[in-house]
């Protein structure tokens, strides 16, 4: 018989450690089992606290904490654009230095040290961005302007679905008042825009950059800024050349030859390819996606095929391996190299060579300025024998993007790049090693094939799962069946379609460029078959509601956690997921939007659907702000439908829809109706100036100065909540400046107790029994001339899906 074992003086530390893993024991002897609830719970949080306590430990003296740099300098970059006013220049450096100093103070204490070094990288995210900003701050046009003279270089063009635009370096502005612009956008009525580097004159309307199409939305106006721009607007007529009036900008005959090389390859394209598969070559090659048939990028959007539009990481790896493979075997080809010369590293630089002739001939977006950062890292591990395919290289490639340009996180093309990448370098690091285990029995033909298919797999689901929340967030769609349009058309973009375009690439100089072409023609063929098939399928396109940023930031979370860690925190992943699945699906939806002029309206009926009423009985399906509506309602498939506008009861004085409790809500097109309107709807919606005793709940958009947008949602006491888009003009340097308020209006009436509604001269919504107003510090009407302008965005030729940009 085995008694029991017997304890000598050595077990003693286990018991004691065995002891504190269990708890204090009761004092009559009983284990905190027998304790009451609230002792249990404390005790269990206890032991929670020193559970996740012990892995995160571990998880820094794995050396990991390196890994989460760039996610605290993104963080600290998002704080700065996010804030509602500009911040103090030395209100990011001074954390900076102080969490610094006390990092290395605390150098020896690891989770002090690291924390408080995350502290000092978030606040150099916020510093950094905030310089980035001042050292690029450029006016913005605060008002319309009609029908000025306009003079400058052209720094780019883009062929729309519908005419093209030109960006312009002003060298001359007609009746600008302050600071003059250096850089607008105009759009032009025709395809034939001038070339690259010429230097033109026109008359063109411009208006100042839009805001988001609703509160929460993308913001415009922001992105273009950081663009570089201060205007955008609409040519009348056509431009015409003319001498330079000041010295072209810098870097501007770079563009000009990068440019024209472009066209040149474009148009051998084209000649080879002259059907649609020629736009999507284009595109492939060149960067220059305006050829590409709107039809085919819908698809490819619903299939989930759509990042094979988009020049990154798989472009730029097909490139850069297929040269170094090739300069490899040139090499191997000469006994004495390849036996005594380290051609592998060799072979690394022609391949470096084309990744960056790539960036360049591509137009250097910043997805592909990420694939070019970690195609080099690859490369210079190669050179110098290490791998470098890593968790720590992407972590060096998106630090090192984002100290050069923090405006980086903000770009929806980024998140969801490096997303990408993320869950892919994770998945493989994670079950890589499956692939080299192949079975004993298989041969080695059939095992190469099923590796490949295990690893599309993988790599599909991860990168579909890491970006879907991005995608959701940012064009309210998902695509569920990407997985399947993937497993189809990537190996013919891997093995047909991208080497056949590097070939006519490398063949063009010597005239033998048309066959590559065709080859990749018939290879993007089959990949809109495919894509075509996929997306025809039911539940292939997934509209999903607009989703708040704290449910991306929480997802965000989740996605950090499940690719880095690597101990029992990685629980915590499903959790931060689920949460960020409840913010979304609590977040309130609204029932009533407004846009920046006041002359389109959405309102929510009793069934839960959106009706729409604007200032024009036609061509309301066809505004901007009508399809972003519908994407954050995650309808998006109801956009250019006829029952937009059936619920609406219009006039030629208005139009109006009932609000889910049966109230009305009036959109005023005439001076006239405002008084009807008043009495008879609970919100009145108008760009004229309203009666101040009116009852009321009245949005007001002045022509001359908005705040932008507005979304309302009802409360249960009937009462709606409005939210503008914009908290105030001139607040930050990508918001339009406020402009001198129009002179009184016998309009006005005379008698009104001031400050009884309206806004207040900071330009504040304020509420009042007389309601709410919201567009005008002063409530004062604006001249007919600036109020009936035609925007510089025409709803009425704008095609689906365009922007105003």
């Amino acid at each position: 018989m085995h008694g029991p074992p017997q304890q000598g003086p050595d077990d003693a530390p286990r018991r004691r450690a065995r002891a504190a893993a269990l708890g204090p024991a009761h004092p009559r002897g009983r284990f905190v089992t027998d304790l009451q609830p609230e002792h249990l719970f404390a005790v269990a949080l206890g032991r929670l606290s020193a559970g996740l306590a012990a892995a995160l430990a571990r998880e820094l003296d794995d050396r990991r904490g390196f890994l989460y740099l760039p996610i605290g300098f993104a963080s600290g970059a998002a704080l700065y654009f996010a804030a509602p006013d500009e911040p103090m220049a030395y209100a990011g450096w001074l954390p900076v230095i102080g969490f610094a100093g006390l990092a290395f103070l605390a150098r020896a204490r690891p989770v002090a040290f690291h924390l408080l070094a995350l502290l000092a990288v978030l606040s150099a995210g916020f510093a950094v961005a905030a310089l980035q900003v001042r050292l690029m701050a450029h006016p913005v046009l605060g008002t319309t302007l009609n029908a000025v003279a306009v003079s400058g270089y052209v720094e780019a063009v883009e062929l729309r679905p519908r005419g093209s635009r030109m960006t312009l370096a002003v060298t001359r502005l007609e009746r600008a008042h302050g600071d003059p612009l250096t850089r607008v956008r105009v759009t032009l009525a025709g395809r034939d825009p001038p070339a690259v580097g010429s230097h033109v004159s026109l008359r063109a309307t411009l208006e100042p950059p839009p805001g988001p199409a609703y509160p929460g939305g993308f913001d415009f106006g922001r992105a273009i800024w950081l663009d570089g721009i201060g205007a955008t607007g609409y040519a009348l007529g056509r431009p015409q050349l003319s001498p330079a009036l000041g010295p072209p900008p810098a870097g501007l005959a770079l563009t000009t030859w990068l440019d024209r090389t472009r066209r040149a390859i474009a148009a051998r394209i084209r000649a080879a390819l002259p059907g649609e598969e020629g736009g999507v070559a284009v595109a492939l090659v060149t960067g220059l996606r305006d050829t590409v048939p709107e039809a085919i990028e819908e698809s490819m959007r619903v299939s989930g095929l759509s990042h094979v539009l988009s020049i990154s990481g798989l472009h730029m790896a097909l490139v850069a391996s297929t040269v170094f493979f090739l300069a490899r075997a040139l090499l191997a080809l000469l006994p004495e190299l390849a036996l005594y010369r380290p051609i592998k590293a060799w072979a690394a630089l022609p391949a470096m060579a084309s990744a960056s002739f790539y960036l360049l001939l591509s137009g250097a977006e910043v997805a592909t300025q990420r694939a070019y950062v970690m195609t080099l890292l690859v490369l210079a591990g190669i050179v110098l024998g290490r791998p470098a395919l890593t968790l720590r290289t992407l972590a060096v490639a998106a630090l090192g993007l984002l100290i050069l340009s923090p405006r980086a996180v903000l770009d929806p093309g980024a998140q969801m790049s490096f997303a990408a990448t993320l869950g892919l370098v994770a998945a493989y690091e994670r079950f890589g090693f499956l692939f080299t285990l192949a079975p004993a029995k298989a041969g080695r033909w059939l095992s190469v094939p099923g590796r490949y298919i295990a690893g599309l797999v993988l790599a599909s689901l991860a990168a579909g799962l890491a970006t879907a929340p991005y995608a959701a967030y940012h064009f309210q769609r998902l695509a569920p069946l990407s997985l399947l349009a993937n497993l189809g058309a990537m190996p013919v973009v891997s093995f047909i379609v991208m080497p056949a375009g590097l070939a006519g690439a490398v063949l063009m100089p010597f005239g033998w460029d048309d066959p590559a072409w065709r080859l990749m023609g018939w290879g993007l063929a089959r990949m809109r078959d495919i894509s075509d098939l996929v997306a025809a399928l039911p539940g292939a396109d997934r509209g999903v509601p607009a989703m708040p940023a704290a449910s991306l930031i929480v997802i965000s979370l989740a996605l950090v956690v499940l690719c880095l860690a690597r101990t029992r925190l990685v629980a915590l992943a499903p959790v931060l997921a689920l949460a960020g699945l409840a913010i979304a699906s609590m977040a309130p939806r609204p029932d009533l939007f407004v846009d920046a002029e006041a002359r389109t309206v959405a309102v929510r009926g009793r069934d839960g659907v959106l009706a729409f009423m604007g200032d024009r009985d036609r061509g309301v399906d066809r505004r901007f702000a009508v399809e972003q509506w519908l994407g954050a309602d995650g309808a998006r498939s109801r956009f250019g439908s006829r029952d937009l506008t059936t619920a609406a009861a219009c006039d030629p004085l208005g139009c109006t829809l009932p609000l889910p409790d049966g109230r009305l809500v009036a959109l005023s097109r005439d001076r006239e109706s405002l008084e009807d309107d008043c009495r008879l709807a609970a919100v009145l919606v108008t760009p004229f100036a309203p009666p101040l005793d009116c009852p009321a709940t009245i949005i007001y958009r002045d022509a001359r100065m908005s705040p932008g947008a507005v979304a309302g949602t009802l409360r249960q006491d009937g009462s709606l909540a409005l939210i503008t888009a914009r908290r105030s003009p001139g607040t930050r340097p990508w918001e339009p400046a406020a402009v001198p308020p129009p002179s009184p209006s016998p309009l006005s009436r005379r008698g009104a107790t001031p400050g009884a509604g309206g806004r207040d001269d900071t330009g504040r919504t304020i509420s009042s029994p007389l309601g709410t107003f919201a567009g005008s510090p002063t409530g004062l009407p604006v001249p007919s001339d600036v109020s009936e302008r035609v925007p510089a965005f025409d709803p009425e030729t704008a095609a689906p899906g365009d922007d105003p940009q």
